[in-house]
C-alpha cells in the first residue's frame, strides 16, 4: 500500500511538473518557428521591394530595346548562376552592374558582421575610469606622483623617489636610535631629547616648504613627510618613554600634528603629506592606548579624523586617501571590538552608523556633487561599506534586541538607497553604474527586510507583492535593470513557493478533529498566503505584456542596462509556471479540504482538477492551432489514466480473489461491504473522464494531424466505460444477487458487443464491428464454459434468454444494414 501511495504522490506532483516542462519546451519551439517564419517573410518583402525599385515601368517607346536588353541580361545571369552553382534564382534577373551594386552593401555588411565575431568589445568608460585610478595609485607608489613627468626616464623617477623614501626612513630611524642612545648613556635630559626631536621635525618641514616647487620638489616632499613622522615620534616619546605629558594633552598634540599635516597637504598639493597625516592619525590611538575601554572617546576621534579626510576630498580628488582611510578606519574599529560587551551597544552602534554615513558620503561627494563618473573602485567601496555595516550591525543587534529591530534597520537602509536613486533621477544624473547600484541595494535590503519582519507563512506572499511593485516601477521608470531585478525576485518566489511553502502547508499531519470554524480560518489563511503569489504571477504577465506608462522620472537610456530577457519567453514562462503552481496547489488543497469535509469526494475532485487542466489545453490548442499542445494533452491524459489505475482503484479496495472458497476461477471486484455512496463517487470519477474524452474527440474533428489522437480518445473512452461498468456490475451482483453475478456480467458484455456492432455498422468503422464480434465470441465461450456451471436454474434461464436476444440483435443489425456492405468488401482492411 505504501508503494501505491508513493506512486500516487508521483502522479499528483512530479508527473504534472514533467508535463509542464514539456509544455514550456513546445511553446518555446513554437515561438522559434514563428520568429523564423516572420524573418523569412520580412526578407521576402524586402526582396520584392528592391526588385520593384530596380525595375520601374517601361515606356511604350522603350519596350523593344528594353526587352532585348532584358533577354540578354537574363541569359547572362543564367550562365553566371550555372557556373557558380547557386541554389536560388531571382524572379526577374537584373543587369549585371546593377545587381552587383545592390548586393555590394549587403555583402559588405555581412563581411563586417562576420569579422566582428570573436573580437573583444572595447573597454567602457566605467572600466577605463577604474583602470585610470589604479594606474594613478600605482604611479604614486612607484614614482611618487600620479603621472610620471614628461621627459623623465623611468629609471630616474623610480630611483629618486625610492632613494628619498629610504633616506627619510633611515633618518627617522637614526633619530630614534639617537634618543635611545642618549637615554642609555645619560647624555641629554628627557626634556632636551624631546625638544631636539621637535626642532628636527619642524626644521625638516620648514626646509621642505622652502624647497617645494623647484628642482628639488620631490626631495621637499620627502622632507615634509619625514618631518611629520618625527613630530609624531617626538610627541609619542614624551608620553610613553619619559612620561612628560599626560594622555589627553598628548592626544591633543597628535591631533594638532595631524591637522597641520592635512592643511599643508591641501595648501601645497602634496598627497604624500596627506598620507603621512592619515597613517599618523590612525596610529595615534594605538600608540597612546591605556588598555581601558573608552569607545566614545576613540570613536569620536575616528569620526573627527574621517570628517577631516572628507573635507580634504572636497578640494582634492585623491582616491588613494579614500581607500587608505577606509581600510585603516575599519581595521581600527574591528580591533577595538575585541573588548565589546552587551552593555556597550549604545556607545558603539551610533558611531558605527556615523562611519557608514561618512564613507557613503565620500562616494557621493566624488560622484554626485562633483559630477565625476563613478568607477569600479567607487562601487566596490560603496558595496563594501554597506556590507560591512549591515553585517556588523546585525551581529550587535542580534545579541541584545529582538529581530524586529534588525528588520527596521534593513528597511531604513532600503529607504536610504532609494532616496539616493530618487535624487539621481530627479537631478538627471547620468551615472549608470551608480544609479544601478543604488537601485540594486535598495531592492536587496527591502528583500532582506521581509523575512526579518514576517513569519515564514507570509514571506513568499510579501516577496510576490514586492516583485509586482518592482515590475510596475520598472515600467514607470523604463528601467530594464529594475525589471530584471523584479524577475529575479519572482524566481525566488517560485522556488520558495514550490519547495518550502507547499511542503510546509501540506506535508504535515492534518487535524481532522478540529472545529469547522478552525478549518475555515486555516483555509482562509492558506488561500491568502498561497493565493497572493499566484495573483502576482498574473500581474507579472499583464505588466510584461503591457508595461505601465513611463513617468516624469524615467531613466535616461544611457543610465540603464540592456534587456537580456526576451518578452515572449518571459510571458510563456509566466504562463507555464502559473498554470503549474495552480494545478499542484489546487490538488493539495482539495485533497486536504475534502479530507475534512467529505473524504469520499477526495479522489473525484482531484480527477476534476486534471480534467480542468486538460480542458484548458484543449481550448488553447483550438485558439492557437499549435500541434505541440496536443502532445502535452496526450501526456496529461496518460497521467490521469495512471492516477485512475494506481490511486483511485486501490483506494476503493479493488481485489482479485476467487469467486467462492475452493473455487479456481478468480474475479475482480470491490472488496468489503458494497456502498452506494462510494458507487456515486466512482460514477462521478469515471463518468467525468469518459465524458471529457468523448467531448474532446468531438471538438477535435477536422484537421488531419488530429486523427490519431481522436482514435486514441475514442477507444480510451470506450475501454474505460467497459472496465468501470464491468467492475461495478460484478461487485453489485456479488453482494446482492450472487446467483446472477456471472450471467449479469455476460449480459453486460453482450450489450457492449451489440452496441459496438451497431455503432460500427452505422459509422462504417470496421475495427468497432470486429471488436463487437470478438466480444460476442468471448461471451459465448464464457457462457458455455463458466456461466453454465455457476448460474442457478432461474438465473440461467433469464441470462441465456437475454444473451440469445442480444446475439440475435447483432445478426439483425447486420441484415438490416446489408446495403452498407455492398461494394465495400475491402472496408475492413482499409479501416
Amino acid at each position: 500500500m505504501d508503494d501505491l501511495i508513493g506512486f500516487g504522490v508521483f502522479c499528483l506532483v512530479v508527473g504534472p511538473l514533467i508535463v509542464i516542462a514539456l509544455l514550456f519546451v513546445l511553446l518555446s519551439r513554437q515561438a522559434r518557428y514563428q520568429q523564423d517564419l516572420s524573418r523569412a517573410l520580412q526578407n521576402l518583402q524586402h526582396a520584392v521591394a528592391a526588385l520593384n525599385q530596380a525595375d520601374p515601368p517601361l515606356g511604350i517607346g522603350q519596350a523593344t530595346s528594353d526587352k532585348t536588353a532584358r533577354s540578354t541580361a537574363t541569359a547572362s545571369d543564367i550562365e553566371t548562376l550555372a557556373a557558380s552553382e547557386v541554389a536560388t534564382v531571382t524572379v526577374d534577373a537584373l543587369p549585371e552592374p546593377e545587381r552587383q551594386t545592390e548586393a555590394e552593401p549587403e555583402k559588405q555588411a555581412s563581411v563586417d558582421a562576420w569579422d566582428s565575431v570573436g573580437e573583444p568589445a572595447p573597454p567602457s568608460d566605467f572600466e577605463l575610469a577604474a583602470k585610470r585610478i589604479l594606474q594613478e595609485v600605482w604611479n604614486w607608489i612607484v614614482v611618487g606622483e600620479g603621472h610620471r613627468p614628461a621627459g623623465v626616464s623611468m629609471e630616474y623617477a623610480i630611483a629618486s623617489n625610492w632613494l628619498l623614501r629610504i633616506g627619510v626612513l633611515i633618518l627617522v630611524t637614526g633619530i630614534g636610535f639617537f634618543l635611545k642612545y642618549s637615554i642609555d648613556n645619560g647624555l641629554l635630559g628627557e626634556q632636551a631629547r624631546v625638544a631636539l626631536s621637535v626642532l628636527t621635525g619642524v626644521g625638516m618641514i620648514v626646509a621642505g616648504v622652502r624647497v617645494l616647487g623647484g628642482q628639488y620638489h620631490l626631495f621637499a616632499l620627502g622632507l615634509l613627510g619625514g618631518g611629520i613622522a618625527v613630530l609624531y615620534f617626538a610627541v609619542f616619546a614624551a608620553y610613553a618613554f619619559y612620561h612628560l605629558l599626560p594622555v589627553y594633552p598628548t592626544f591633543a598634540l597628535m591631533i594638532a600634528v595631524t591637522g597641520c599635516a592635512a592643511t599643508l597637504a591641501v595648501r601645497l598639493d602634496a598627497m604624500l603629506v596627506a598620507v603621512f597625516a592619515i597613517l599618523g592619525g590612525y596610529a595615534t590611538p594605538i600608540l597612546l592606548s591605556t588598555g581601558q575601554v573608552n569607545f566614545i572617546g576613540l570613536y569620536s576621534y575616528m569620526l573627527l579624523l574621517g570628517c577631516g579626510i572628507l573635507a580634504i576630498n572636497a578640494y582634492k580628488h585623491w582616491h588613494l586617501l579614500n581607500f587608505l582611510s577606509f581600510v585603516c578606519h575599519y581595521l581600527l574599529f574591528f580591533g577595538s571590538l575585541q573588548a565589546y560587551q552587551s552593555g556597550y551597544f549604545w556607545q558603539v552602534f551610533p558611531f558605527l552608523l556615523g562611519f557608514f554615513t561618512l564613507y557613503s558620503t565620500m562616494v557621493i561627494l566624488f560622484c554626485l556633487v562633483n559630477r565625476s563618473p563613478s568607477s569600479l573602485l567607487d562601487l566596490l567601496a560603496l558595496l563594501s561599506n554597506a556590507a560591512i555595516f549591515f553585517a556588523t550591525a546585525a551581529g550587535l543587534i542580534s545579541r541584545d534586541f529582538p529581530q524586529i529591530w534588525l528588520a527596521l534597520l534593513s528597511a531604513t537602509l532600503a529607504g536610504f538607497y532609494l532616496a539616493h536613486a530618487y535624487y539621481c533621477l530627479v537631478r538627471r544624473i547620468a551615472d549608470k553604474a551608480l544609479l544601478l547600484s543604488f537601485i540594486g541595494l535598495a531592492a536587496f535590503f527591502l528583500t532582506v527586510t521581509l523575512p526579518l519582519l514576517l513569519s515564514a507563512q507570509w514571506l513568499t506572499a510579501c516577496w510576490a507583492l514586492q516583485a509586482a511593485l518592482m515590475l510596475w516601477l520598472s515600467g514607470k521608470l523604463r528601467s530594464a535593470f529594475l525589471q530584471q531585478l523584479a524577475y529575479a525576485v519572482y524566481a525566488l518566489v517560485v522556488l520558495r513557493y514550490c519547495f518550502l511553502d507547499l511542503p510546509a502547508q501540506y506535508a504535515q499531519a492534518f487535524d481532522r478533529q478540529q472545529s469547522l470554524a478552525g478549518f475555515v480560518w486555516g483555509l482562509l489563511q492558506r488561500a491568502i498566503s498561497l493565493g497572493i503569489p499566484i495573483a502576482a504571477l498574473a500581474v507579472a504577465y499583464r505588466l510584461t505584456e503591457r508595461p505601465a506608462q513611463a513617468g516624469d522620472m524615467a531613466c535616461p537610456p544611457n543610465t540603464d542596462v540592456a534587456m537580456y530577457l526576451q518578452r515572449n519567453g518571459l510571458m510563456r514562462a509566466i504562463v507555464v509556471l502559473g498554470c503549474g503552481i495552480v494545478f499542484v496547489a489546487l490538488q493539495l488543497e482539495l485533497h486536504r479540504s475534502f479530507g475534512y469535509l467529505y473524504p469520499p469526494l477526495q479522489l473525484p475532485m482531484l480527477t476534476l482538477v486534471w480534467l480542468a487542466a486538460a480542458w484548458l489545453l484543449l481550448l488553447f490548442y483550438q485558439r492557437s492551432a499549435f500541434a505541440g499542445l496536443l502532445t502535452v494533452l496526450a501526456w496529461l491524459l496518460g497521467g490521469l489514466a495512471l492516477k485512475l489505475l494506481f490511486v483511485d482503484l486501490p483506494s476503493w479496495q479493488l481485489t482479485l480473489a476467487p469467486i467462492a472458497v475452493g473455487d479456481g476461477v478468480w474475479t475482480l471486484r470491490y472488496a468489503g461491504a458494497y456502498s452506494f455512496q462510494l458507487f456515486l463517487m466512482r460514477l462521478l470519477d469515471f463518468t467525468a473522464v469518459i465524458a471529457f474524452l468523448g467531448l474532446a474527440c468531438k471538438r477535435l474533428q477536422g484537421a488531419a494531424e488530429q486523427g490519431e489522437l481522436r482514435k486514441w480518445l475514442a477507444w480510451s473512452a470506450l475501454l474505460l466505460l467497459f472496465v468501470s461498468s464491468s467492475l461495478e456490475v460484478n461487485s453489485l451482483l456479488y453482494h446482492f444477487v450472487p446467483g446472477l453475478r456471472s450471467g449479469g456480467v455476460s449480459i453486460l458484455w453482450s450489450a457492449f458487443a451489440l452496441a459496438s456492432v451497431f455503432s460500427g455498422i452505422k459509422l462504417r468503422v470496421a475495427a468497432l464491428r470486429w471488436t463487437g464480434l470478438a466480444l460476442f465470441a468471448l461471451v459465448a465461450w464464457k457462457v458455455f464454459f463458466i456461466d453454465l456451471a455457476r448460474l442457478e436454474q432461474l438465473y440461467r434461464i433469464v441470462a441465456f434468454i437475454l444473451l440469445g436476444l442480444l446475439a440475435l440483435g447483432g445478426a439483425f443489425f447486420y441484415m438490416r444494414y446489408q446495403q452498407s456492405f455492398t461494394g465495400h468488401r475491402d472496408e475492413g482492411r482499409q479501416q
